[in-house]
């Protein structure tokens, strides 16, 4: 994308706060995202272009990941599919996806108690198979 690759220091607040605007499928409270951009604004344009050209470019899926793993993800993503999910599946035979329907990319600010909630239920699945 054209206005990735020419991001310059400073880095546009515009584009900073569209990029997090992205992210979500519904309303958060505005501190949140005013303070995600905030920190965001605090990152180099030299790792917005790595970061965000490494998401562009299709991907092989990862190394076979033999560890536990939740998976979080909105079914209303913008950035990762449900194809990009499944791939994730294949190579991670432990891993255990929780769609949350109507979520974007953050599902965390979304719905944070019920990703709080679907953590600790794996972690304390993990527990109790220790």
């Amino acid at each position: 994308d054209g206005a990735v690759s020419t991001l310059e220091d400073p880095v546009d607040p515009g584009f900073v706060r569209a990029f997090q605007e992205s992210t979500v499928a519904r309303p958060v409270p505005p501190a949140l995202l005013d303070t995600a951009v905030a920190e965001s604004l605090k990152v180099p344009a030299r790792i917005w272009r790595a970061a965000l050209q490494a998401q562009m470019e299709p991907g092989d899926a990862p190394a076979r990941i033999e560890a536990p793993a939740l998976l979080l993800w909105g079914d209303q993503d913008a950035i990762a599919t449900r194809a990009d999910q499944d791939a994730l599946l294949a190579a991670m035979p432990r891993a255990r996806l929780v769609v949350h329907a109507g979520a974007g990319h953050a599902p965390h600010w979304e719905e944070p108690a019920r990703v709080a909630a679907d953590v600790a239920a794996f972690v304390a699945g993990l527990a109790a198979r220790a």
